[in-house]
Parts: C-alpha cells; sequence; structure tokens
C-alpha cells in the first residue's frame, strides 16, 4: 500500500491551527481521512500518547502503518 491509498487517521483536538491545516491539505487534494478528536472520543487521548511515544501533541497521524507527528506540510 502506497501513502497515496494508504489509510489516514487523524488524532486532532480543539482549536489546533496545525490539526486543521493537515485536514485542510488532505481536502485539498481528496484525500479521506478519519478525525479522531482526543477530546470527545473515549480512549483516544491514550492510543494518542501511546502512538507518540508519551508526547501529548497534536496532530498524529497515522497513515497506513506510519505515524507522523505534527504537522509540517504533507508534501
Amino acid at each position: 500500500m502506497t501513502q497515496e491509498t494508504a489509510t489516514i487517521t487523524i488524532y486532532t483536538q480543539k482549536d489546533c491551527s496545525y490539526s486543521d491545516a493537515a485536514m485542510s491539505e488532505m481536502d485539498d487534494e481528496g484525500k479521506t481521512y478519519t478525525k479522531i478528536d482526543i477530546d470527545e472520543v473515549e480512549g483516544a487521548k491514550e492510543a494518542l500518547l501511546k502512538l507518540s511515544n508519551g508526547e501529548p501533541i497534536t496532530p498524529v497521524m497515522l497513515i497506513g502503518e506510519e505515524v507522523v507527528i505534527g504537522y509540517h506540510g504533507l508534501g
């Protein structure tokens, strides 16, 4: 599976401009993704911390099997 066809999950929280930028870029590129708000979904914060090795940062994106912490452009 390539990054172009990989399943994308983005862990975010309210008022995270980096998450908003990542989702906007994916929307512009026509990519589909699942958004998980760590403040609203039970167990999501724990899942984010596991993926990010304990870093309480958003966004954390799971692109296929690759974990991407933070947002610096998907390019």
